[in-house]
């Protein structure tokens, strides 16, 4: 009988101290050089497993580097939070707030996501992109290399991004009355008045502007310490990465 007592003391240890991924939590990628990185409450340490559904939050003055092998990597801008995912094929990234730039490859895909909208390389071929809130109901999309594909609208409609270009998604509420509603008709039926759901339309479209050069304006944080910026843009750009 105490042996048994043992050994459910034991059982119960080992399960109070099981990693994330015990729990059902795939490893998504490892942290690489970063700063001012929380994931879990806690400083995010190069080489640190990312777990599937882990929120990576940068702080201010921050910069946070995640690699998930074959070439594919992610960098998250100060003040950014990203959730990350992996299923059986693709890496998913969810931009929160803030901005990221991320590197999809044939062997390892990754997928961008904000609320309802995705954004990945066309065809599954290597593709980088710079998805960036501009503001709280805005965000732009760049395809610094290769072409993306950005799903976005209702419908979900699918628009390809040349290299080079960029492309702005607007976020509307969805539970606004239509504009083609009677007058004096009744409100649509809501169990919860104060619910509102946000939804990813298309607004402006395509703009006519260098991918490379709304990267230098959309850059990164370069307060990382331990690579110099030639070196950090190398991680993600194989084009000359701004460093002023």
């Amino acid at each position: 009988m105490i042996y048994r007592h043992i050994i459910v003391a034991v059982l119960v240890g080992v399960l109070a101290s099981s990693p994330p991924v015990m729990a059902g939590g795939a490893v998504v990628g490892s942290a690489g050089p970063s700063e001012k990185v929380v994931v879990r409450g806690t400083p995010l340490e190069q080489g640190t497993n990312i777990f599937s559904g882990d929120v990576i939050e940068v702080g201010a003055g921050g910069e946070g580097v995640v690699t998930f092998g074959h070439n594919a990597m992610a960098r998250f801008a100060a003040e950014s939070a990203v959730r990350a995912s992996r299923d059986t094929t693709n890496i998913g990234l969810e931009l929160l707030r803030g901005q990221m730039t991320f590197r999809s490859t044939p062997d390892q895909p990754v997928v961008g996501s904000f609320v309802d909208a995705l954004v990945q390389a066309n065809g599954g071929k290597e593709a980088v992109a710079i998805v960036a809130f501009r503001n709280a109901k805005l965000v732009a999309i760049t395809a610094e290399r290769g072409a993306l594909d950005v799903s976005a609208g209702r419908d979900h409609r699918t628009v390809t991004v040349p290299e080079g270009k960029t492309v702005e998604v607007a976020l509307v509420d969805d539970t606004a009355p239509k504009a083609d509603n009677a007058a004096g008709a009744p409100p649509p039926d809501n169990t919860d008045s104060n619910t509102k759901r946000n939804v990813a339309a298309w607004t402006t479209g395509m703009i006519l502007a260098g991918g490379t050069a709304l990267g230098g304006a959309l850059a990164l944080s370069k307060n990382q310490p331990q690579l110099t910026c030639p070196q950090k843009g190398a991680l993600v750009s194989p084009y000359a990465f701004p460093c002023d």
